[in-house]
């Protein structure tokens, strides 16, 4: 039988090689570096060593740099990481500062951890917030302490670390592929070789089988908004529900609506001109009998605040565009009421008509708020940190379009919706994923499917894109956005 190392080593060069790590010449794009004992036991000095597979361009031995996958074996566990050279980043910097890199591993880390709680085994991960740091990170070591027993090598620069049950070896060489080592060792490499750019079309499929294994489906991570919207609004009562144009705010608000009393429901939109007056109430000039005199209207707020104390029953409000007006003098001394916590200390509040006000500490507890968000228009109004605390906010992402969602007349734009998500998660920061397009841009009727998706593409989503990147956005995913637009309909996006 081999050595130890040699069978770990040849089957760790083998898994790459089948996610693209090497070329059409079967030329490896990786070094290996073993510096470990054949029968993986410690050293004289009684740490275990590495094993690393870095760049194909450094020397076989020596200092290096760039990203590179590091598999440190130990005394009963083996630590999978992510490492960064002992020259730094190198030429990998740009990768590794793309906001699409720390995306991939900060999944990863997510579906470790449910893939350990799930099976309930001895898994523990950790990965960097800031990918372009390179400095020694505190959790990190805190995390490794935890394995000090098993004498592995410590490197707390790492930008993202696994620590696993060491594989187990027979008289054949590796007992089981199924153990979790080589399940978290499959889904690292799989991400890795995406961001390398290495797999081909067969390479990328048997990439997502990699993260596959460890038993996550898509449908797992599903969220169902309706419910989750309508869970907050029982318990929060005022709800947030933001998202770019197309994600369906206005389609989810339409459902949760007819949870309702119609006559229980009141709807509003903010704009720029949306005053206290409009929203709560105000005295408003009329005509009476020839004359001009003046008479208190109520807004939607107070309406919808007399309703719910008339009624057993919920009161929805629901307040579209909420940040299209500037909120600090829409609500007034309304914005006090926002509080789901009940505080006998809490000074009563006046509002509506002064001539017969409703007197108030809280809103009443059968009434809801739901309000809308557009954050992908740049020029509206920043909420501050004061009324995010009084609401709770909801995202709602693009996301693929069940078969089931469509009714017999539409379509969906599966692959195109993809390749346009993929240049988000892979270029946008935090900020700019709010920017991406929503699904409903991808829907159109089954007759005349790809002409009406071409126009969408040329007459809507371009245009959009375009104007992202002359105000400065998404601008390192220029190159990506024109190749996109010219493979889907031959347009460039500046001419």
């Amino acid at each position: 039988m081999p050595a130890k190392k040699t069978i770990l080593v040849e089957k760790m060069e083998h898994l790459l090689q089948l996610v693209g790590g090497k070329n059409r010449t079967g030329e490896n794009l990786f070094i290996t570096r073993g510096a470990v004992q054949k029968d993986l036991q410690p050293s004289e000095k009684g740490t275990y060593g590495f094993i690393s597979f870095i760049r194909s361009d450094q020397q076989p031995s020596g200092p290096y740099s760039g990203l590179s996958i590091k598999v440190n074996p130990g005394k009963d566990h083996y630590r999978i990481s992510l490492d960064i050279g002992n020259e730094g980043f190198g030429d990998d910097y740009q990768l590794a500062t793309l906001p699409g890199t720390r995306r991939k591993y900060l999944e990863l880390q997510h579906n470790i951890r449910i893939y350990a709680k799930d099976k309930k085994v001895d898994i523990k991960c950790f990965s960097a917030l800031d990918f372009s740091n390179d400095s020694k990170k505190r959790e990190l070591s805190d995390l490794e302490a935890e394995y000090y027993e098993d004498n592995i090598d410590s490197h707390p620069v790492d930008l993202f670390v696994a620590f696993t049950k060491r594989p187990t070896f027979n008289e054949d060489g590796i007992a089981d592929e199924n153990e979790d080592f080589w399940k978290v060792f499959k889904a690292m490499i799989a991400v890795y070789a995406e961001l390398r750019q290495w797999p081909n079309i067969g390479e990328a499929k048997r990439a997502q089988l990699y993260k596959q294994e460890l038993n996550l489906s898509k449908s797992a991570k599903d969220v169902d908004e309706v419910a989750t919207v309508k869970h907050l609004l029982k318990t929060r009562r005022y709800v947030v529900v933001q998202g770019a144009p197309g994600t369906g705010k206005t389609y989810l608000t339409a459902t949760l609506r007819k949870e309702y009393v119609d006559q229980n429901v009141i709807f509003t939109q903010f704009h720029a001109e949306t005053t206290y007056s409009d929203f709560v109430g105000g005295y408003q000039p009329v005509t009476e009998n020839g004359n001009l005199t003046y008479r208190y209207h109520e807004g939607p707020f107070l309406r919808a605040i007399k309703k719910a104390k008339d009624s057993k029953d919920p009161v929805l409000l629901i307040i579209d565009e909420i940040n299209r007006a500037n909120l600090s003098n829409v609500l007034g001394e309304a914005f006090y009421l926002f509080e789901t916590h009940f505080d006998e200390r809490r000074a009563e509040i006046e509002i509506g008509d002064p001539q017969a006000p409703v007197k108030l500490q809280q809103l009443p507890k059968n009434m809801r708020v739901i309000a809308t968000m557009n954050t992908a228009d740049r020029s509206l109004a920043v909420i501050d940190f004061a009324l995010r605390r009084r609401f709770a906010w909801f995202t709602m992402n693009p996301r693929e379009i069940k078969k089931e969602e469509l009714s017999v007349n539409e379509k969906f734009h599966k692959e195109i919706f993809i390749r346009l998500h993929n240049i988000f998660q892979m270029y946008a920061n935090s900020n700019e994923l709010m920017l991406e397009p929503g699904q409903a841009y991808f829907i159109t009727a089954k007759d005349n499917a790809e002409q009406e998706m071409k126009e969408r593409l040329m007459y809507e989503l371009l245009p959009l894109i375009r104007e992202y990147l002359e105000n400065g956005l998404m601008m390192q995913a220029s190159d990506a956005f024109n190749q996109f637009f010219i493979t889907e309909i031959d347009q460039t996006l500046f001419i």
